[in-house]
C-alpha cells in the first residue's frame, strides 16, 4: 500500500533536516550560577587588598606616568573632571568655544579654541635656559665671524705689505744702479776734461771732499768709503799683530801705506766720513720712488741718458725713448 503524498513530503523534509549538519548551531553552556562561598570571598578580598596595598616599583610608577602623559598629550580636549575645566565652566565656558572676548572690527577670530600644547623638557634647566643658550650661541657665531673676517683682512694686509716691501727692495737696487751710472758719467766727463789739458796727470779716480760730490750719488761714494775704511781697519789690525808699528818698508806701495794708516790722507777721509751732512740726510729720508725719480730725471737732463733704455742719446730730444717711467718701457 503506497503512502500518501503529504506523508512522503514530511518524510523527505525530515531527512533534509537531519542531513544539514553544516548549519547546525550549538548553544553555549550556561554559566554556573553557583554562589561564591564565604571562604572564597574572603580569599578574593584578601588577594585584592594585598595587590592594592603592595607598593609599586619605580618602573611601574614611571610606566603609569608615561601612559598618563601620552594620553594627555594626544588629547586636546579637557577632561570634564579637571578642576580647571570646572572653574571655566562656572564662568560660562562651553567645550568647543573660544576663550576671551572677541574683538570688534577684527577680520579673523584669533582666539584659542584649544589649550596651549605641552612641551616636555628632557633637562632640568629653567624656562629661559634655551633662550640664553641661543643668545650665547649667536654671540659665539658672530664673534667667530668677526675673527674670520679680521683674519682675512690681516692676511690681505700682510700680502700687500710683503708685496710693497719687495717692490721697495727692487727699487732700492735700481736707485743704487742709477747712482753708479751718474758717477760713471761724471767721471767720464772729468776724464775727458783732463785729457784735453796737457798739464793734467794721467787719468785716475780723483780724491775730493765728500761734500763736493753731488748729493744724488753722494751716498754711494760715502758707503764705498766706509767699506774701505772697515777693510783698512781689519787689515791694519792684522798687520799690527805680525810686525812692529815702527817698521817702514821702502818697497811698500802707497795704497798699502794708506791701508796701514801711515799717511795723513787716511785721517782726512775718516774726519770727512764722520762729519754731519744734513743735505745727504734729507736726501736719504726721501721715499725710494722719489729718489729714483730724481736720479732718472737728472740723467735725462744732464747727459740725455735714459736709465730704462740703458742708452745715452745724442741730443735732448731723445728720439726713440718710449717715456719717463718704467711702465712706459714695458
Amino acid at each position: 500500500m503506497a503512502s500518501s503524498p503529504p506523508a512522503a513530503a514530511a518524510t523527505a523534509a525530515a531527512d533534509d533536516e537531519e542531513d544539514d549538519y553544516m548549519n547546525m548551531t550549538f548553544a553555549e553552556p550556561q554559566p554556573s550560577h553557583k554562589k561564591e562561598t564565604l571562604t572564597q570571598r574572603k580569599k578574593r578580598l584578601a588577594r585584592e587588598a594585598e595587590l592594592k596595598g603592595r607598593p609599586k616599583s619605580k618602573a611601574e610608577l614611571a610606566e603609569e606616568e608615561r601612559k598618563k602623559r601620552e594620553a594627555a598629550l594626544n588629547s586636546t580636549a579637557i577632561d570634564t573632571s579637571n578642576k580647571g575645566f570646572k572653574m571655566m565652566a562656572a564662568l560660562g565656558y562651553k567645550p568647543g568655544s573660544a576663550l576671551g572676548v572677541s574683538r570688534h572690527g577684527a577680520d579673523t577670530d584669533d582666539r584659542l579654541l584649544e589649550p596651549i600644547g605641552l612641551e616636555m623638557r628632557d633637562t632640568r634647566s629653567g624656562i629661559g635656559a634655551d633662550a640664553e643658550k641661543k643668545r650665547k650661541f649667536r654671540e659665539e657665531v658672530e664673534a667667530q665671524q668677526e675673527v674670520d673676517k679680521k683674519r682675512k683682512v690681516d692676511a690681505g694686509e700682510f700680502r700687500e705689505r710683503q708685496q710693497k716691501e719687495r717692490e721697495e727692495k727692487r727699487m732700492e737696487g735700481q736707485v743704487w744702479g742709477a747712482m753708479k751710472v751718474c758717477e760713471r758719467l761724471e767721471e767720464e766727463d772729468e776724464l775727458a776734461d783732463s785729457v784735453g789739458d796737457d798739464s793734467a796727470e794721467p787719468a785716475k779716480r780723483p780724491s775730493k771732499p765728500l761734500k763736493s760730490v753731488n748729493v744724488l750719488w753722494r751716498g754711494l761714494v760715502k758707503q764705498r768709503a766706509v767699506n774701505e775704511r772697515d777693510r783698512r781697519m781689519r787689515y791694519d789690525l792684522h798687520q799690527s799683530l805680525s810686525r812692529r808699528p815702527d817698521y817702514n818698508d821702502p818697497d811698500e806701495e802707497n795704497e798699502d801705506k794708506i791701508a796701514l794708516g801711515r799717511k795723513a790722507e787716511t785721517e782726512e777721509v775718516d774726519v770727512d766720513l764722520d762729519e754731519e751732512d744734513e743735505e745727504l740726510d734729507d736726501f736719504e729720508a726721501l721715499e725710494v720712488s722719489e729718489k729714483l725719480n730724481k736720479l732718472v730725471g737728472y740723467l735725462r737732463e744732464r747727459w740725455n741718458y735714459c736709465f730704462w733704455c740703458k742708452y745715452k742719446y745724442p741730443d735732448k730730444e731723445m728720439e726713440g725713448c718710449p717715456g719717463l717711467t718704467e711702465e712706459d718701457h714695458d
